[in-house]
């Protein structure tokens, strides 16, 4: 394959090689959520589970200080990370999900060998989800207890270790660090904004698991070949993709805020079409992190504009998501043409690398006129138009526009 052309690097957009600032942004939501677990307000729960809690904080004080980096990987599992941080959001109910994803945590501290003491979850247990077997157990268990070097369900009377109880397998990896997941305990999935979706419900579409597995490796192999600066940090952005549904025209996909590390997909028989979602989602999953931290914009959710890629009206916000999203995509479509790649010669090809960099070019405009960045922003927003430009620059003429190809929602 001919040399990449280079193309302006910049943290959160085109990574330079060596930069942390993913890293660094996982590690601070990490500890925001810890925070939430070890102090933040009981409210909302029972007196009996407040008192559980109560005492789980107290146990868990000495690991967590012994062991901060194991800690903070335990809390880093979707499985954990997505309901604290719906809860500080005051977006779900705490006496439903503290019950669900203190196994979780217990499991990753016994995976990570935090624990210095024993710890008692002693409260009903439903099910646990085995990271390491990559498994989730149904358990119908009265109590979780960490030990040394493994976690133990009490069940009939027994205490039995996680590693010896039957489990279903729903995570199937499809690269280095990425899985397709089937199970999903993101307790915000069901809240919807797009208008042309109602949830995130998981589904294959008819598909098996080895279908979807074989085509996200295609995509993600295709963006490793000519976007290699962002294909690094897939597994730091998004490492679990959930399946919902497929779609043979159209191609959706969604993430959260308040779940980084998840991104849902459906699926699509075109390689480049899914290989541009999965960009899109890692990118929401790198800005939604920063967004949870320091929002980029003061006016971000209190202006709102016609979208420049969905047929609603949008805070600003979300126009940055969209421009942040899709300026990489317009540089995965720069280096297919530029290397002449066999699936930039497609007759759609041209026509959707024509629609994404007008559409870029519609939502940076949006974003000169009406947004006001914080200094975080500012710098944002200039490598964003810095990479735009440099695409605009290497565009050829605009294609022949009856020519249609699918589109990205």
């Amino acid at each position: 394959m001919p040399a990449l052309p280079p193309l302006p690097h910049a943290p959160l957009v085109l990574p330079p090689e060596g930069d942390t600032t993913l890293k660094t942004l996982k590690r601070r939501v990490r500890v925001r959520a810890l925070r939430w677990l070890m102090s933040g307000p009981l409210d909302g729960v029972s007196p009996a589970l407040a008192r559980r809690l109560l005492t789980l904080r107290r146990d868990l004080a000495e690991p967590v200080k012994r062991s901060p980096a194991a800690a903070l990987a335990a809390v880093g599992s979707p499985d954990v990370l997505a309901p604290l941080l719906a809860l500080s959001a005051g977006l779900a109910d705490p006496q439903r999900l503290y019950p669900a994803l203190v196994p979780n945590l217990l499991a990753g501290l016994a995976r990570f060998a935090a624990p210095g003491r024993m710890v008692l979850w002693d409260w009903p247990v439903e099910r646990v989800v085995d990271l390491a077997g990559g498994r989730v157990i149904e358990a119908d268990a009265s109590a979780a207890l960490l030990t040394a070097d493994s976690l133990e369900l009490r069940m009939d009377g027994a205490a039995t270790p996680l590693s010896e109880l039957p489990g279903e397998r729903r995570f199937h990896p499809f690269g280095a660090g990425l899985y397709l997941s089937t199970w999903d305990s993101n307790p915000l999935a069901d809240m919807e904004a797009h208008p042309d979706k109602s949830g995130n419900a998981l589904d294959l579409g008819g598909r098996s698991p080895s279908d979807w597995t074989s085509a996200l490796g295609e995509a993600t192999a295709l963006i490793q070949q000519v976007l290699p600066e962002l294909a690094g940090e897939l597994p730091a952005a998004a490492a679990r993709m959930l399946p919902v549904g497929y779609e043979p025209e159209r191609h959706f996909s969604a993430s959260y805020r308040e779940a980084p590390g998840l991104a849902y997909l459906t699926l699509h028989p075109d390689t480049v079409t899914l290989a541009e979602a999965i960009i899109h989602e890692t990118q929401h999953n790198k800005l939604n992190r920063l967004m949870l931290l320091a929002p980029p914009l003061t006016n971000g959710q209190t202006t709102w504009t016609p979208s420049p890629v969905r047929p609603d009206l949008r805070p600003l916000d979300g126009v940055l998501l969209a421009v942040h999203a899709f300026i990489p995509v317009a540089a995965l479509h720069e280096r297919l043409a530029a290397t002449n790649h066999p699936l930039s010669t497609t007759g759609r090809f041209p026509v959707r690398r024509h629609e994404v960099l007008s559409s870029n070019a519609r939502g940076m405009a949006v974003l000169v006129d009406k947004a006001a960045p914080t200094e975080a922003g500012a710098t944002l927003l200039r490598d964003l138009k810095t990479l735009h430009e440099a695409l605009l620059e290497r565009a050829p003429e605009p294609p022949d526009l009856s020519l249609e190809g699918p589109s990205v929602g």
